[in-house]
């Protein structure tokens, strides 16, 4: 239910009316989001509204509206006042928090960082050829700590170098070569703070998750699973057909080896005796395998040679008396 906002001698007549107006927004969402605007240009900003028009409402508001207007709603929803800070938007939806974030963050463009700004992570510049024609362009680069050369009548960068780390804030020199260089580290966007929905308040670290990452590990978890229930006979829709599987082999395995007449299964088992019949009359007329007449062919052949030796000895003696 939506809330009334009291008016007093200190609050205008347009403000009660765009907060109460808020309100009645708020209590009819389900999803309900904080974003942060900051260092969006106003032609990008409304490039974002078009590309998000249909899926996600985006209202621009002063930060005392938003914040009058979420502190009247269901205390639930209050929270959301916490974020509400700097340049402020809220974002009105259908879509669950995790693919609102993930539509938000598809939605960020890489922007020139400005002079003076953190950088976002590490910003490297890779060895190898330029776009760039000999001339001033070498000296503009050596100037910003970068290793150029003129090689073969073209720029090159002899080496990788990281021009800011990770936190860095950064020289107006080297934000000025990154932007001639078309490097653009930062990506400029909505930046979603905290969304609410169903009784909840998720923050944004709570909604960025590798999606890919997670399918594989469901799909290995179902996999282990599927497998331990077919190993101990838990029954399913999923799960009868291979348990069934199964038993069969075991069931014709047990029958092969003990040999129970089972009419399905005689041709298998008539087979196997008649194998076994072989090998046992084979023995009893004292015929033996190749295997394992070459077996014994070994023991023949050791022993004529010594015999041989020992010929060959009693000569030798014999000549030499």
């Amino acid at each position: 239910m939506a809330g009334v906002v009291r008016r007093t001698a200190h609050l205008p007549e347009w403000k009660v009316k765009d907060v109460q107006e808020l309100i009645e927004k708020i209590s009819k969402s389900r999803v309900i989001g904080v974003v942060g605007l900051r260092e969006i240009p106003a032609s990008n900003l409304q490039q974002m509204r078009g590309d998000l028009r249909g899926n996600v409402e985006i209202r621009m508001v002063r930060n005392t509206i938003a914040r009058r207007a979420l502190e009247a709603s269901d205390p639930k929803i209050r929270p959301l006042a916490d974020y509400i800070e700097d340049q402020t938007a809220l974002i009105f939806c259908d879509e669950n928090p995790f693919r609102l974030s993930s539509m938000l963050e598809k939605g960020k463009k890489p922007m020139p960082i400005k002079p003076g700004a953190k950088a976002p992570k590490d910003i490297v510049v890779e060895a190898g050829e330029t776009s760039f024609s000999p001339g001033p362009m070498v000296g503009k680069l050596q100037a910003a700590g970068i290793p150029a050369a003129i090689k073969g009548g073209k720029v090159v960068i002899n080496q990788r170098i990281t021009l800011a780390k990770e936190g860095d804030v950064v020289s107006a020199k080297t934000a000025e070569i990154l932007k001639t260089m078309e490097i653009f580290p930062k990506l400029v966007g909505l930046d979603l703070r905290a969304v609410y929905e169903g009784g909840l308040i998720f923050k944004s670290k709570d909604l960025c998750i590798d999606v890919g990452a997670q399918i594989s590990e469901l799909s290995l978890a179902s996999a282990k699973a599927f497998s331990f229930a077919v190993e101990i006979g838990y029954a399913t829709p999923e799960t009868v057909g291979p348990m069934l599987q199964k038993a069969q082999s075991k069931a014709i395995g047990l029958v092969m080896e003990a040999g129970i007449p089972v009419p399905s299964q005689m041709e298998l088992i008539l087979a196997k005796a008649a194998s076994n019949a072989k090998a046992i009359a084979s023995l009893t007329s004292g015929e033996m395998a190749p295997s394992a007449a070459a077996g014994a062919a070994a023991p023949v052949e050791e022993e004529e040679e010594k015999k041989d030796e020992g010929d060959a000895a009693a000569g030798l003696g014999a000549l030499f008396g």
